[in-house]
């Protein structure tokens, strides 16, 4: 076999792989292929294939004797690529089956990849492969040494190389691989002159906490200090006289009753229940007005006033009775709202405006006479739900005309009762 080794070492110096190391031993290539059907063995090229693997064998007798693996600095297989269909990079495995480059056509068995190239991505060069691991294990075990598998990387799997063969005898490229031994250690040299002194390093990371030592000694008692001045506080003047904080100042509480209880009402102790106020739900709706001094009612010493329903009864019903003059519905006062609306249902027959289903859970709604109408304009903030739209009172005016309330400017005017407009019922506490 004709192996030209000088020229193929200047080739490798020209393709950037480097000058080969000091004490190399060449183990040359003894059989080469690609696995095929039908066997590819005289083949002179070999080809690196998603689906087709190469098989290369090597003969290591070349290596003086005695020699074991710590006597082995580095190994690097070096082959030449004649074509590349496909750029990629290709790996190499240790081939665990016996096989013959003239009547091999599947692959033989094989262990994991021990190597992997850089990308190959011309033709017509030497490339090289570290290999040390593998040469390692078959100068320890020279019976694993059944060669070696190269393919297409895990990493580029579609990579398509062709090799020059051993059979291609008028390039003379064949595959081998350059083992580099371990010289004997030199003398030590001189020792160099002291440089000068480099720059400051930077500064080290802090190290661990220690751990906390032991508690000194209690030192010596300081110095009483000044006494502050005293205090005040608000004198009682009765039994059962209390304070509360108000946000800036303390507020007196004058004593309860016997078995009161105290109750805290919008942020303020009060004794007995919190009093009702004006959009509080309360009785199947919101409170609408609380009964002031001088309306029929009124009791000091309990609220008493309208709940307005949640929600409008209608927002399109006639007064009812058109034309007709219906006895007992002509109060307007606070307090005359029920007698009316039982007038209107015991003298108008008709569908009337003042009539009403049970509204959660209460049946003793009415329509509102005309002041107590206008009570539920001046808070319908509070009660809520409201339209800027005419709505009925109970209070009759004349035969074909009601009073009726304007949510949107607060004036009260007559309707004529067949006039189509919205109700809000009430009901007292």
């Amino acid at each position: 076999m004709n192996f030209p080794l000088n020229a193929l070492r200047a080739t490798i110096l020209l393709t950037c792989l480097g000058p080969l190391a000091a004490q190399a031993v060449i183990a040359p290539l003894t059989a080469d292929t690609n696995v095929a059907l039908p066997n590819a063995g005289a083949a002179q090229a070999i080809n690196i294939r998603p689906a087709t693997k190469a098989l290369l064998a090597f003969d290591l007798s070349t290596l003086p004797g005695g020699i074991t693996s710590s006597d082995i600095a580095k190994a690097t297989l070096v082959f030449y690529v004649k074509t590349v269909p496909v750029n990629g990079k290709i790996q190499a495995s240790p081939v665990t089956q016996t096989w013959n480059e003239t009547t091999v056509t599947t692959a033989p068995s094989q262990g994991a990849a021990t190597a992997s190239s850089a990308i190959i991505s011309r033709g017509n060069t030497y490339f090289a492969l570290d290999v040390t691991n593998l040469v390692l294990d078959w100068v320890d075990i020279p019976a694993s040494n059944k060669g070696l598998v190269l393919e297409p990387d895990s990493s580029t799997p579609a990579a398509s190389i062709t090799l020059d063969s051993k059979e291609a005898i008028q390039t003379s490229h064949p595959a081998y691989i350059e083992i580099a031994l371990k010289g004997p250690a030199g003398a030590k040299g001189d020792t160099g002159t002291t440089g000068s002194q480099g720059p400051a390093g930077a500064a080290g990371a802090k190290g661990d906490t220690g751990a906390k030592g032991d508690t000194g000694a209690t030192g010596a008692t300081g110095s009483k200090g000044d006494t502050g001045t005293t205090g005040t506080f608000q004198a009682g003047t009765v039994a059962g006289q209390m304070l509360y904080w108000d946000g800036s100042a303390w507020i007196t509480i004058a004593p309860g009753t016997h078995k009161q209880s105290l109750s805290y009402c919008n942020g303020v102790p009060t004794w007995g229940d919190c009093p009702i106020l004006v959009g509080d739900d309360y009785l199947g709706g919101k409170v609408a007005y609380i009964l002031q001094a001088g309306d029929p009612g009124y009791d000091a010493h309990v609220q008493h006033g309208l709940i307005a329903a949640p929600s409008d009864q209608s927002t399109h019903i006639g007064w009812g009775c058109d034309g007709t003059a219906i006895s007992g519905a002509h109060g307007t006062a606070i307090g005359t709202g029920q007698q009316n609306t039982s007038a209107i249902k015991a003298g108008c027959l008709e569908p009337t405006a003042a009539r009403f289903a049970t509204i959660n859970g209460y049946n003793d709604w009415y329509l509102p006479s005309k002041d107590e109408l206008k009570q539920l304009y001046v808070n319908r903030t509070a009660i809520g739900g409201v339209a800027d739209d005419l709505y009925w009172s109970s209070s009759e005016v004349i035969n074909n005309l009601a009073w009726c309330q304007n949510f949107g400017s607060g004036l009260q005017s007559n309707c004529v009762k067949f006039f189509p407009i919205a109700v809000r019922a009430v009901r007292a506490f």
